[in-house]
């Protein structure tokens, strides 16, 4: 019965229909590791869907997702199952050779790397910093009362894509910072601008655009693969071997293809 379904699986991914643009959030998560000589490790996750595929609930108050296609791994093999995994959720969408992508990012090295294998396979792909993970370092930055209007503007600056301008901005505010640990976070915070700033964009005009600009419809998506097994308060800890194949159900859980083909194949299974 599992057999017919993996078939069926592979029928439909050759049937589906074209996608002339598709969204990819990328973003990852650390894990307690039980492994003695090591704290943590990183679970990735991505997360592909059709722009159509977001609704509005019916007080129009917020925005969901109707279908998407997730992808997660845990293996240190650098990248090869994440990539794999992302691959097979973009074809899953619709992926082709004359597909646009969007995607965006936290701004870490392995999540772009996975943006990056998806190049050769589609027409185009717009990388963007996800303005969710811009906004967020700029909160976990705590500043004096007195300087906090200064810091502002250089999230205005960011907003309208004007990567110089909030460069100068952070300089200046770092020139008249004493503390050290503020010191040190300003200073993170510059080369984390500076490492990504051909992906910064104007996020101000993509939001008018009605284009997407940030990972929030998919967050929700990272927090119940991730997040609430795996972290938080949960006190469990885990390999990558054991936590792995787990993701690996849940990404197929949060999936489209999940109700449709898998659903029945496991609970007859069980």
């Amino acid at each position: 019965e599992a057999l017919k379904i993996v078939n069926k699986e592979e029928e439909s991914m050759l049937k589906v229909k074209e996608a002339k643009e598709l969204i990819l959030n990328i973003d990852g998560g650390h894990i307690k590791s039980k492994e003695t000589d090591i704290r943590s490790f990183e679970a990735m996750t991505s997360v592909f869907y059709r722009p159509d595929a977001i609704k509005s609930n019916e007080k129009g108050t917020r925005n969901y997702l109707s279908s998407k296609s997730c992808a997660a791994s845990t293996l240190d093999d650098n990248g090869k199952e994440m990539i794999s995994n992302t691959i097979v959720a973009a074809i899953k969408e619709g992926m082709t050779p004359n597909t646009h992508i969007t995607a965006l990012s936290d701004g870490a090295a392995n999540c772009w790397r996975i943006v990056d294998a998806l190049k050769p396979l589609c027409q185009k792909v717009t990388s963007i910093l996800d303005w969710f993970h811009i906004s967020m370092k700029i909160e976990n930055i705590s500043l004096p009362e007195e300087i906090k209007p200064k810091f502002l503007r250089v999230k205005w600056h960011l907003w309208r894509g004007n990567v110089s301008m909030a460069l100068t901005r952070l300089e200046q505010l770092k020139s008249m910072i004493t503390t050290q640990k503020i010191v040190k976070k300003l200073s993170e915070f510059i080369t984390y601008i500076k490492n990504n700033r051909h992906k910064i964009v104007d996020y101000r005009q993509r939001k008018k655009s009605g284009l997407v600009f940030t990972s929030n419809l998919a967050e929700s998506t990272v927090e119940s693969l991730i997040n609430q097994r795996c972290k938080g308060q949960q006190h469990m800890k885990w390999s990558r071997e054991g936590l792995d194949p787990i993701l690996q159900l849940r990404a197929q859980i949060h999936s489209a293809a999940w109700n449709a083909k898998w659903k029945s194949a496991v609970l007859t299974a069980l």
